[in-house]
């Protein structure tokens, strides 16, 4: 009897094996599904980080928006850098105007660049000199 039910369970078990749809997922299915989910939230992360950029893009900054009369206004110094004489600094107006220039060089409200030093770069505007240190505070010289 027992001879009997064997050979249709075995029958069964081998048609199982021969059919995966009707089996349960293996490690390698769920490790593809996984897969494909790291992918699709890749994809969706890079196009929103497109999307952001050629936002940033339209920006558009007027340098009347900008400047001001009295004194440098806003301008803060961001970063020296450079070898030798050869030194630059990048200076910003808000977040979205960053203005690199030399020694000699104006900026966009009409500051010239007189002095960078590692530490501090002195600029002028109308006959007065400036000293921006990596503080957010301009130092009106004497």
């Amino acid at each position: 009897m027992e001879n009997k039910l064997l050979l249709p369970v075995l029958s069964f078990a081998l048609l199982l094996l021969h059919f995966p749809v009707w089996a349960a997922p293996t490690i390698g299915d769920i490790s593809n599904s996984q897969q494909n989910t790291i992918m699709l939230k890749s994809a969706l992360e890079r196009a929103k980080l497109e999307k952001e950029l050629s936002d940033m893009k339209d920006v558009k900054v007027s340098s009347a928006e900008l400047c001001t009369n009295k004194g440098i206004g806003m301008l803060s110094l961001k970063a020296v850098y450079g070898v030798g004489k050869k030194r630059y600094a990048s200076f910003n107006y808000n977040a979205s105007s960053i203005v690199e220039a030399q020694v000699g060089e104006r900026l966009l409200c009409g500051e010239k660049v007189r002095a960078i030093r590692l530490g501090e770069v002195e600029v002028e505007k109308d006959s007065v000199i400036y000293t921006l240190s990596g503080s957010s505070h301009a130092i009106k010289n004497k």
